[in-house]
């Protein structure tokens, strides 16, 4: 682990600690599905791009392997922990052409129309507010430049064999997202929302993973129940007990070699700004 990063997990309280830890799994494990996302809309060396919400980590490095030594990337973030954590991973890893930026997906501060590719991941599904992210992307971008967007579909996201205990937590887990404002399944709709917006060339690929012997990755359900637990038991949607019980079985499952986890979808959705 690098050295700034790893500092800052030391510094930083139980709850950032596994949300970091959450984040730096999250970018490793889909690295290779955005260096070939990336790839497929051929970002020219020197490019300007921009990350919405990048995150502790998100897709820093393959932007800046995209982008090359003469390009730029942008990272912007408004959590002041990510933020701190980005800074500090792009100063470990050495990435020279990437800049983080305090700001929110929606008011970045930075100039119009300068911007060759304007890219988010796992921004949409949590947060909502899908009409005011996009009209700030589309703002940022050159006329000829592309979005980028990466949203998860949680149809096939599954372990097998099946379990009661692990349908139902992700059940509340969507709902949590839901009851929030968000939709987890926010990729089935970014398609058609770039077309509705009247962008060209709108292509979309997916990427989909399966998580097997003792593959921490088959960890997120549990990590995404903890993280959202306040709403889960506030809002109802299941008690504390019957929580605990689901994460315990939760625990047995990814822990046992021969399950294996099928992740949600990654819907990557790349439109042009005519």
């Amino acid at each position: 682990m690098h050295s700034e990063f790893a500092a800052m997990l030391r510094q930083g309280g139980e709850d950032d600690l596994a949300e970091l830890y959450r984040l730096r799994l999250q970018a490793e494990v889909w690295e290779s599905a955005a260096d070939q996302f990336f790839a497929d809309l051929h970002i020219r060396p020197g490019s300007r791009v921009i990350d919405l919400c990048c995150g502790a980590m998100g897709v820093l490095e393959p932007l800046s392997r995209a982008v090359g030594e003469h390009g730029t990337v942008i990272g912007v973030e408004s959590n002041p922990i990510r933020l701190n954590a980005a800074r500090a991973f792009i100063e470990d890893a050495h990435l020279s052409n990437v800049d983080i930026l305090k700001g929110t997906a929606v008011a970045t501060g930075l100039p119009s129309g300068q911007f060759d590719l304007v890219h988010c991941r796992f921004l949409f599904a949590p947060t909502g507010h899908p009409d005011l992210i996009l009209s700030e992307m589309l703002r940022l971008l050159r006329p000829g430049g592309y979005i980028a967007i990466q949203e998860p579909d949680g149809s096939c996201w599954n372990f097998t064999p099946g379990s009661a205990s692990w349908m139902r937590l992700k059940t509340v887990i969507f709902g949590a997202i839901r009851a929030g404002g968000g939709d987890f399944n926010a990729g089935l709709h970014t398609f058609g929302m770039l077309r509705a917006a009247g962008m060209g060339e709108v292509s979309q690929r997916n990427a989909c993973l399966a998580c097997h012997g003792r593959d921490p990755y088959k960890q997120l359900p549990l990590q995404f129940a903890n993280w959202l637990r306040p709403q889960i038991v506030d809002r109802m949607l299941m008690s504390e007990d019957r929580l605990e019980e689901c994460l315990e079985d939760a625990i047995t499952i990814a822990a046992d070699p021969s399950t294996v986890m099928t992740t949600f979808l990654v819907t990557q959705v790349a439109a042009r700004k005519i």
